[in-house]
């Protein structure tokens, strides 16, 4: 009888002691939904400002501010790319102080963009800690480089037995991604001095350089690819450095004969048009298989890459280049 009063007794307090587990669990998981429920409340979205224009070819702007509770604003652009927003901005305002209403004007500075589509966005910041929520940002979209022509491009050419290389010059693709964008390059191959008889013609995409370009720190120059171990020949600039090209290297093989190569860029919106055609390279091919000799030339203005410890370019540092980048104007416009 002792025993089963014992067994009775320690039945009834796990019975207590778990119900009073049970509650507690209870009251902690509805305790912490009642508190993010109000901390989510308890945000007040800022009213947005409103007029928001921009003037692509000055760089100015103008908006309502419409809260005295927003702490500040930016305007940003950021590039867009076959549609796509990218996710860092190429330009930028200060901090733009808030704490007042109405209107707000300024410029941005037009240095980091180069040409194509962009969505300049007005940002609203809540100040950090408040009970504000910022609201979504509001934009303009812009493109740049209408009605202008893409910088004419230069080249090296390089043969031996039946094959030929082409290297577009390094710093065209500077002034192409500083100041404008990498385009289309159209390679046209002709069996006659007059350029009458096209041959054989091929599109490469120099956006894909991107991938392969490096900086050489000392002279912060543009390195778009080279090999001083691996190459089957090697190229001797005018300051006597030596090596072989990779990469902004395109290769083809022809019948024996004697041809004219040009480039041209072309380009990639309709409102931007492609450059001058190069100035005509002509180079012979035999049916051999090609050697460690090979034979150079070149169109009109190619220049070498600079040499320090490496070979390099930079953008805006060949003035004398038809339709050159950095003498053409500042030609935008609001497509929304």
């Amino acid at each position: 009888m002792t025993i089963m009063k014992k067994i009775g007794a320690f039945c009834i307090l796990i019975l207590v002691f778990s119900l009073t587990l049970s509650g507690c669990a209870k009251k902690e998981i509805e305790s912490s939904g009642e508190n993010t429920g109000t901390e989510e409340s308890a945000k007040t979205l800022l009213t947005a400002p409103t007029d928001f224009t921009y003037d692509p070819n000055t760089g100015s702007y103008s908006f309502i501010a419409n809260d005295t509770n927003a702490a500040y604003y930016f305007i940003r652009a950021f590039g867009v790319v076959d549609g796509v927003e990218q996710p860092e901005y190429v330009a930028s305002t200060k901090r733009l102080k808030g704490g007042a209403t109405g209107e707000m004007t300024g410029k941005i500075s037009l240095d980091g963009f180069g040409w194509g589509t962009y969505n300049i966005k007005l940002v609203t910041f809540a100040a950090a800690g408040s009970n504000y929520e910022a609201p979504e940002a509001q934009a303009v979209t812009v493109q740049y480089g209408v009605d202008l022509p893409l910088e004419r491009p230069e080249m090296l050419v390089m043969s031996s037995g039946n094959q030929v290389e082409l290297v577009v010059d390094w710093w065209t693709l500077c002034d192409y991604q500083t100041y404008q964008y990498m385009p289309m390059m159209t390679f046209t191959f002709y069996s006659d001095e007059a350029l009458t008889r096209s041959v054989m013609s091929d599109t490469v995409d120099l956006h894909d350089l991107l991938a392969t370009q490096k900086m050489n720190p000392p002279g912060l120059e543009y390195i778009w690819g080279y090999t001083t171990s691996e190459g089957l020949h090697y190229y001797t600039t005018d300051s006597d450095s030596t090596f072989a090209f990779i990469y902004d290297l395109y290769t083809y093989s022809l019948d024996a004969g004697d041809y004219y190569v040009t480039c041209q860029a072309i380009s990639k919106d309709d409102y931007t048009l492609d450059s001058k055609v190069s100035t005509p390279v002509m180079f012979t091919l035999t049916d051999e298989a090609p050697t460690e000799a090979f034979n150079y030339a070149t169109t009109q203005l190619w220049t070498d890459p600079q040499q320090m410890d490496m070979p390099g370019a930079n953008p805006g540092q060949q003035p004398d280049r038809v339709d050159v980048c950095t003498e053409q104007p500042v030609s935008g416009q609001v497509i929304q």
